[in-house]
């Protein structure tokens, strides 16, 4: 068996990363990983614990005692809480809103960083994200760092939210994305940035196939480079 590489997406809301992420892991053989799922996943606990984010001790406390159990591997992510999978939950637009506020706050970022380091260590892994690529794994063989227009990816996030319940309008969600985007790339700890080394691809007039065709051209040149010793 080759060299089992680490993949990293990167990039704002609504661009495609987890579809890119789970095409090339099942192309690959590689095990998926969705690091934006952990910290909604830390967000649909602090909400169903009625826990405000902003009180520093109480999350201390709360990240300090919750182990969920994690399934990544080809076939997707999964999240469980005490046996029960909660992955379908972690995609509303309550817990969207609130994960952005936990991955501002530094020890949500630091457990989120062990259980990614734990779910990765072997490598053969694809990791999406907004901060992968450029703090969490600085030398991942691959990184890709994905963007398109806001118009297009609130039209996709509200895609993504039409079986929920509850979703703004389109005009509501481009608001929400474009503050986000704003705190993510001005936030003080690991700001969402496109990471040295990383391939840009702008996927806004881009089907799904054609963005995993050129991903995959991308890996496969690593690969060669790396074979020749490049």
């Amino acid at each position: 068996m080759g060299h089992r590489l680490i993949v990293t997406i990167d990039g704002p809301a609504g661009v495609g990363k987890s579809t890119l992420g789970r095409r090339l892991a099942q192309v690959l053989g590689y095990r998926y990983v969705d690091s934006g799922a952990l910290y909604r996943t830390v967000a649909w606990q602090a909400l169903a614990a009625g826990l405000n984010l902003a009180d520093h001790e109480a999350l201390t406390r709360m990240l300090a005692d919750f182990h969920p159990d994690i399934a990544a591997d080809v076939q997707g992510f999964q999240v469980f809480v005490a046996g029960q999978e909660i992955t379908p939950e972690l995609r509303t637009p309550e817990v969207t809103q609130a994960s952005s506020q936990a991955a501002t706050r530094p020890q949500v970022r630091r457990w989120v960083g062990e259980v990614l380091q734990r779910l990765t260590r072997d490598g053969g892994v694809v990791a999406e994200g907004r901060d992968l690529g450029s703090a969490v794994f600085p030398d991942a063989e691959v990184k890709f760092y994905l963007d398109a227009d806001l118009a297009t990816r609130a039209t996709r996030r509200q895609r993504e939210w039409q079986d929920t319940g509850g979703a703004p309008g389109l005009t509501g969600t481009m608001k929400d994305m474009a503050e986000r985007d704003n705190r993510d790339q001005n936030r003080t700890l690991a700001p969402l940035t496109i990471p040295p080394g990383a391939h840009y691809v702008d996927t806004t007039n881009l089907s799904p196939d054609e963005v995993l065709a050129l991903c995959l051209a991308h890996i496969k040149e690593s690969k060669t480079a790396r074979a020749a010793g490049i």
